[in-house]
């Protein structure tokens, strides 16, 4: 264990984060380095969390005696951004240009189908991102050309897992909407977390064991009309680049492309190609002959069939996407700024707080595209699209802490004009997850107005959050008076199966019956001051406490008793101490910006950085897993 890594995550995480590190890699050859570690460590504590362990040393215990199940758990938490669909997303932009020259090519070789070659598939996401996004862009520029793709991976366990085409429902949503279609069905029982993809586009892939070292063994003389070898050369040295690159490029038809790593470019090496995009390539001879032909000419361009209202036509988005991003949380507008920047293809020319701000500022701005919260005060962002959107507005994107697969949120996004859904990850995981935020946005940019065509993905899996037995949990909340106005809005989201909820204040002892009956009509809940630890708790009923007279023995008393602890505003750091010590729970912190929350106390225990309108759904989801 490197002093680097010691510095970065908690001393009590070393020991099992060295152990997660080492199953990952044993299974899937990914190698986690120092870097990595403080992602691991908050992903591991999301695991314990659900399995309701307390300490590292239990889930230690528990890896060790369920390794087999537990093993593949981790593999699907840890990995997922190591390999993932639609990754680097420009290439497939790249494609979706080339592809009426392409589907010349094969038109003039008599055939009627495009041959691609993944010849490092990995598990099997390059190939079925290709199938999805051909699938979905061929219908519009030719309905007589199909395409098939071969699959190909030095590891054999890998091959297998990409022929079965089964993937965590986590993977599955990273996948841009407007690709999904309904090409993959919801598993059942014990598999209800995993989507199989169906026969629709399976039946156009096939998969093989290849060496690209021995490139000839797995395909022969076979051409292809498009190859991608990418995020793989890393393993070789340059002398193998080359030599794997042109047993690719002799597969290449004459006017195909070929796709390395976008960071692994093939400049300085003897090869026969023409750069036409970041790592994108052709024959240099195809370049001369398209640069000879005439403009508008029949063999270079075929023109796109007249689209209909229901599918995005295939345009060219501008160099620099305008985006306004819309989020009542000051973090996460300043994270999105630095995932959404120039290197990347995109600009946040505007922020809004809410709704109407959004609104406001519209009325003199052009956007390209906007992502949108849902839960903000004053106008909440299903409100917004039922509102505002229609034909003239932009793409929309959902980024929110809501689940995606809760139907009274992300369903109504959907049906009033959202067109693509990100579930906000932890403050700490947000740049991780931008490639996600950049390709979703990229897949929408340029798009027209259509009626948003929900997924079967989306539909099988939407559920209702319930709060099963409420008087066997509790919800904690501290706060001070000057928070009571959020408090109030909180209540006011919630329905009418809640656990006890224990409000605490610091020094407000002596009138806190005084405030109780002050904000009794306010609240429209029953409300009580909690004078003794032994008080019977109900459900529905809120209790006014003081802090420092029975924060303490409510603690004792309820210590396994599964709890969400919310933060609203500032905490002191004598009480952030005792909050601290009661484990097993969930701790949201209120967003105060960034150095607001830098200053809070409890920073390094609470599970995320919220805001307070937030509270409402991320509270009841973690009552209602437990």
């Amino acid at each position: 264990m490197s002093q680097a890594l010691a510095g970065t995550v908690s001393q009590d995480f070393l020991r099992l984060i060295e152990k997660v590190s080492n199953v990952v890699h044993k299974i899937s050859g990914n190698r986690l380095g120092d870097k990595q570690a403080y992602m691991v460590e908050t992903r591991v504590k999301k695991r314990m969390m659900e399995l309701g362990l307390k300490t590292p040393d239990e889930y230690f215990k528990y890896i060790d005696q369920n390794l087999d199940h537990e093993s593949y758990i981790l593999v699907g938490l840890i990995t997922t951004h190591h390999t993932f669909f639609f990754r680097e997303f420009p290439h497939f932009e790249i494609l979706k240009n080339k592809l009426p020259e392409l589907i010349a090519g094969v038109k003039k070789r008599g055939d009627k189908n495009l041959y691609i070659w993944s010849a490092a598939c990995s598990r099997g996401h390059e190939v079925y991102s290709l199938a999805m996004f051909l699938d979905f862009y061929l219908p519009q520029i030719d309905p007589t050309i199909s395409f098939k793709i071969l699959g190909t991976d030095i590891d054999g366990e890998s091959v297998k897992i990409a022929a079965n085409g089964v993937y965590h429902y986590n993977e599955i949503k990273e996948i841009p909407m407007n690709f999904l279609g309904t090409h993959w069905a919801k598993g059942t029982g014990e598999i209800s977390m995993y989507s199989k993809v169906k026969p629709s586009i399976k039946l156009k892939c096939e998969f093989k064991p290849g060496n690209l070292l021995k490139i000839f063994e797995a395909v022969k003389d076979q051409k292809f009309d498009v190859i991608f070898c990418r995020n793989v050369f890393i393993y070789f040295e340059a002398s193998q680049i080359e030599s794997i690159s042109k047993d690719l490029l002799a597969r290449l038809h004459p006017h195909g492309i070929y796709f390395s790593g976008i960071s692994e470019p093939l400049s300085g090496m003897k090869l026969e190609i023409q750069s036409i995009g970041p790592s994108a390539y052709i024959h240099k001879q195809a370049a001369t002959t398209t640069a000879s032909l005439p403009v508008g000419s029949a063999k270079n361009v075929i023109p796109l069939r007249p689209a209909v209202s229901s599918v995005v036509p295939v345009n060219i988005p501008p160099q620099i996407l305008k985006v306004m991003c819309v989020d009542d949380s000051p973090s996460i507008l300043t994270l999105l700024k630095k995932v959404l920047t120039p290197e990347f293809g995109f600009e946040v020319v505007a922020t809004a707080i809410n709704g109407k701000d959004a609104m406001e500022k519209l009325k003199n701005l052009k956007v390209d595209l906007m992502t949108l919260d849902i839960h903000m005060p004053e106008m909440d962002g299903v409100t917004y699209l039922e509102k505002n959107h229609n034909s003239s507005h932009p793409p929309v994107m959902i980024i929110s802490s809501a689940s995606r697969s809760d139907s009274d949120t992300a369903m109504k996004a959907f049906k009033f004009g959202a067109s693509d859904f990100v579930e906000k990850p932890a403050l700490a995981n947000l740049e991780e997850r931008g490639e996600e935020i950049r390709t979703k946005l990229r897949s929408l940019a340029g798009s027209v107005y259509r009626k948003v065509a929900i997924s079967s993905f989306d539909t099988e899996n939407q559920k209702k959050i319930v709060i099963g037995s409420p008087e066997r949990k509790i919800r904690i909340i501290t706060g001070s008076l000057s928070d009571m106005d959020a408090m109030k809005l909180f209540f006011k989201d919630l329905d009418n199966s809640q656990p006890p909820t224990l409000i605490f204040f610091e020094g407000q002892g002596e009138i806190l019956e005084g405030i109780v009956k002050e904000y009794q009509k306010d609240f429209k809940k029953n409300i009580h001051h909690l004078d003794s630890v032994d008080q019977k708790l109900e459900v529905n009923h809120i209790y006014f406490v003081d802090f420092k007279k029975h924060f303490s023995g409510i603690t004792k008393k309820y210590s396994s008793t599964p709890h969400s602890i919310l933060v609203f505003g500032n905490i002191s750091t004598h009480a952030a101490k005792q909050v601290s010590e009661w484990r097993g729970g969930e701790i949201l912190l209120e967003d105060l910006g960034e150095k607001g929350n830098l200053k809070n106390p409890l920073k390094s225990r609470a599970q995320d950085v919220v805001p307070a309108t937030s509270f409402p759904y991320m509270s009841c989801r973690f009552l209602g897993s437990k």
